[in-house]
């Protein structure tokens, strides 16, 4: 975003844009495997260890490099500092979706909200159904 395109219709093609971004499917693949390669290490605990910052840190660079690389792409005067108080100033004019995933990368516990959503979903369809199938099959056992 410049700060030429500061304008309600700039605004609405910049919103526009963030909304395609986040939709494309290299951004859904970074973040999928960013969160399956980080989800084990998050569990549902009230204290947080030390090792979430790093992680958070390390997500919001990716993410905001990949956000920040196709706006370029579309914009090369684009400027994060002038899109992030567009967003804050004019919160009513974003899509509540896409003010929410937005806010997802700013905002540590949502992150974490998020990663152990997905950290349940993968443990929900890889892990319940193989246990379930070792039990049964060892109840048919005959007995020694």
């Amino acid at each position: 975003v410049s700060t030429q395109s500061t304008g309600s219709s700039g605004i609405n093609a910049e919103y526009g844009h963030l909304q395609d971004i986040v939709l494309e499917d290299g951004f859904q693949d970074l973040q999928d495997d960013f969160l399956s390669k980080h989800c084990d290490e998050f569990e549902e605990e009230e204290e947080n260890k030390l090792v979430y910052t790093d992680i958070y840190n390390s997500y919001i660079t990716k993410i905001e490099g990949y956000i920040c690389t196709r706006l370029q792409d579309l914009h090369p005067n684009f400027q994060m500092e002038v899109l992030l108080n567009l967003i804050k100033s004019r919160k009513d004019e974003v899509d509540p979706e896409l003010f929410d995933t937005l806010a997802s990368f700013a905002d540590f516990m949502l992150f974490k909200e998020n990663i152990l959503n997905y950290k349940s979903q993968k443990d929900n369809e890889m892990g319940e159904f193989p246990s379930l199938v070792v039990t049964s099959l060892a109840c048919g056992l005959p007995k020694s």
